[in-house]
């Protein structure tokens, strides 16, 4: 009877034994998120290593902020490594690099580039993921931004990170200095090129030879905006018009001697330090002038035009660049959650908004706040705009855009009309 009795208090004592053990098990699994894990399950991540293309270097200002959203995600995310492999948008560098590693199958998981004509063939091959297909991605919270993304096969492949515009960039203090008025109409416009071409200030500055804005502004004065949207197979009187008028400004001495062979961004130097009165750039340019000490001296004006029933204000602009995820990253199960969750850190209202606001430009999401005048100015310029559209090179074939902006200096020297580089164009296409 002992013997039975000390055998059912044994096994009594096991009993109370396990269950002492159950629970406290159960309560290192709530210390450690209530998923009924053990220690031993914390921070066994797999170690993940991204690359990351972008526009975000060089002369870009948000270059550096960049580089502190990467440190800051890093930190909250150890096991992820990015390899940030940004490539200055300066020259087409950035555009014969993601075609090159497209091409040769060396793909980045991630890239922030434009969601214009130059997305157009990884787009076509299904290199790029419709972003509305992927699980666990957040396409909340943007504005109109993200439904201009929208391709023509109704997909979204691309997240935006701002819009921008194109403009006049006028250092008023020049203009103050010399006596000469504003360019606000076409007349003043050419009576500025006129009286600066009297100084030893510059009236442009400007590359003939790598004229994206200067080639886009003209057309746009010529024809307004109708004619600036029409097809390059329309071959619109006001495209080879617009063309021949930088020859004659060029006569009048409105760009630099060398425009011909000058380089872009010793065009935006010669602005920056103030050797010239005017300049066609991007919004983004605010983060340049702001670094060289002039931005408050400097105002963005429309482009002036002469064409009958163009409307002042009419401007260049849009959001033509966006986020992409690789197709080939996503469909990798040791990648997927971590592309996913990287979207989705880059791309929140709050990491938006610091990205965008060296630059100043339109974030896609939320609203930059204690503007300075100068910024404000430009996003004024954007909401008051009658009509905006999108640059000529992100919406005609790649190779006729270049070669309507390397012809212009031979237009300049008379060994070619605008109607002839145009009709050239065209048959690229």
């Amino acid at each position: 009877m002992q013997m039975k009795r000390f055998g059912f208090l044994s096994c009594l004592l096991i009993f109370s034994l396990l269950m002492l053990a159950a629970c406290g098990d159960s309560s290192d699994g709530d210390a450690n998120g209530g998923n009924g894990g053990t220690a031993s399950d914390v921070g066994t991540e797999e170690e993940v290593e991204l690359r990351v293309v972008t526009m975000m270097a060089g002369t870009d200002p948000s270059g550096k902020a960049f580089e502190e959203v990467l440190a800051d995600y890093q930190s909250e995310n150890p096991h992820i490594t990015i390899v940030n492999d940004s490539q200055s948008a300066d020259a087409e560098m950035i555009r014969t690099k993601v075609q090159t590693e497209y091409s040769s199958g060396n793909e980045p998981d991630l890239m922030f580039f434009f969601n214009t004509n130059a997305a157009t063939g990884i787009i076509n091959e299904g290199k790029v993921m419709n972003l509305e297909d992927i699980e666990g991605l957040d396409l909340s919270g943007f504005n109109s931004m993200l439904e201009q993304q929208r391709n023509e096969d109704g997909g979204i492949y691309a997240a935006p990170q701002s819009g921008f515009y194109e403009a006049i960039f006028v250092n008023e203090k020049l203009f103050e200095e010399h006596g000469i008025e504003l360019p606000t109409s076409w007349e003043l416009y050419e009576k500025a090129i006129e009286e600066f071409s009297k100084t030893d200030i510059i009236p442009i500055a400007a590359s003939t030879e790598a004229s994206y804005y200067v080639v886009e502004h003209y057309i746009l004065a010529a024809g307004g905006i109708d004619a600036y949207r029409a097809s390059l197979a329309d071959q619109h009187p006001a495209w080879a018009e617009g063309l021949d008028k930088i020859k004659e400004h060029a006569e009048m001495g409105a760009f630099p001697p060398d425009a011909a062979t000058l380089d872009l961004s010793f065009a935006a130097d010669l602005f920056k330090q103030e050797q010239a009165a005017m300049i066609f750039e991007g919004s983004w340019f605010w983060g340049q002038l702001t670094e060289a000490g002039i931005a408050e001296q400097v105002s963005v004006l429309p482009m002036p035009g002469y064409a009958d029933g163009f409307e002042y204000g009419e401007l260049v602009g849009g959001s033509s660049s966006g986020w992409f995820i690789s197709t080939e990253s996503y469909e990798d199960e040791s990648k997927r959650d971590a592309v996913v969750d990287f979207f989705n850190y880059v791309t929140a209202e709050e990491t938006l908004l610091r990205l965008v606001q060296p630059t100043g430009q339109p974030p896609a999401k939320g609203e930059l706040t204690d503007l300075a005048e100068h910024i404000a100015g430009g996003h004024k310029l954007v909401a008051d705009a009658p009509a905006i559209e999108l640059p000529i090179n992100d919406r005609i074939y790649e190779e006729s855009f270049t070669h309507m902006r390397q012809s212009v200096p031979e237009i300049v020297n008379g060994s070619k009309t605008g109607a002839q580089v145009v009709e050239e164009a065209a048959a690229l296409e």
